[in-house]
């Protein structure tokens, strides 16, 4: 039975970011509570834990709530180190590689998936992703790029093979960055994932020039780990309006706008989805920043983001 201290996955299937966080979970074999959302807007039981913030997945225990799955991968390793997936050494590395696999090779992704499959999409998916990112989601556009995003996706998939290969030719093992897999294998699986989730075919062929990749990807594919607990989302909101937020000291670092606790901020992706959740400022770091008293949310909850993608501003009082 879930309860404030269980893990929390405010997610859907099909979503690839998701998919990392559940990967991450199955490696380090960790119990958690699946708590289905919709696809698109509205979000309704969501908005009450994130103040607005939309983007899948959203990580809560108890009275916490993560989000962004940079952020929600580094606090899982922050809060279960068990099987720890980042290795000593590689410090950085990791979100170097993420910064890559979710923004450049994502897009692509994201265009040989809709532009191939774009008269399967619904108009209001489309509406959806369209006010998402600010411009029209235009799957015919897409589909006339297909041919050119196949070139690009190729070649950014011959990178994993590259890496594998000199992880194989100088001993270190069989996976990015050693001998068992961490986060930079969990960030390089997911656009492969994704485009193998929506077009098999297309991701086997590519897959046969990269036989290193494709033994990769199918060992991460059967990593198994705990079945997760079906949570509905009013036991979710329940749990979070009953819960406290782990103790937090109130404070900052080094500030180049001048942020002290107590102040009133905002806080948005820099790229889509670009919601500003307000709220008073518990802690800021140059790694995350956490909000209290979210205007729209359950005024008891911290709420937190990166520093990296996520634009702050200070509000006046």
């Amino acid at each position: 039975m879930a309860n404030a201290q269980s893990i929390l996955l405010h997610q859907y299937g099909n979503s690839p970011f998701s998919e990392k966080v559940r990967l991450a979970l199955r490696l380090k074999n960790l119990a958690w509570g699946k708590v289905e959302i919709p696809s698109i807007m509205p979000k309704p039981d969501l908005m009450p834990l994130t103040g607005g913030y939309r983007r899948t997945p959203v990580m809560q225990i108890g009275g916490d709530i993560y989000c962004d799955t940079a952020l929600i991968l580094r606090m899982i390793e922050a809060r279960f180190p068990e099987r720890a997936l980042g290795f000593g050494g590689h410090e950085g590395v990791q979100s170097m590689v993420a910064s890559w696999t979710d923004k450049q090779w994502f897009q692509t992704t994201v265009g040989l998936v809709f532009g191939s499959l774009g008269e399967h999409i619904s108009e209001e998916f489309k509406a959806d992703r369209s006010a998402m990112s600010g411009r029209k989601f235009d799957t015919e556009k897409m589909k006339l790029s297909v041919p050119l995003l196949m070139d690009q996706w190729r070649a950014q998939l011959s990178w994993v093979e590259e890496r594998l290969q000199a992880s194989k030719s100088s001993g270190i093992g069989d996976w990015l960055l050693g001998s068992k897999p961490g986060l930079t294998d969990i960030h390089a699986h997911m656009n492969i994932w994704f485009l193998n989730k929506n077009l098999p075919q297309m991701t086997r062929e590519f897959l046969r020039d990269a036989p290193r990749t494709e033994d990769w990807f199918d060992r991460l594919n059967a990593i198994s780990g705990p079945e997760p607990e079906e949570i509905s989302s009013a036991d979710a909101l329940e749990i979070a309006e009953n819960s406290a937020p782990r103790l937090l000291a109130a404070t900052v670092g080094t500030e180049p706008q001048g942020l002290a606790p107590g102040d009133h901020v905002s806080v948005a992706p820099d790229d889509y989805g670009q919601v500003w959740v307000t709220g008073e400022l518990v802690s800021a770091q140059p790694n995350k920043i956490t909000l209290f008293k979210v205007e729209n949310a359950i005024e008891s909850l911290h709420i937190h983001f990166p520093r990296a993608g996520y634009l702050v501003r200070k509000m006046e009082s």
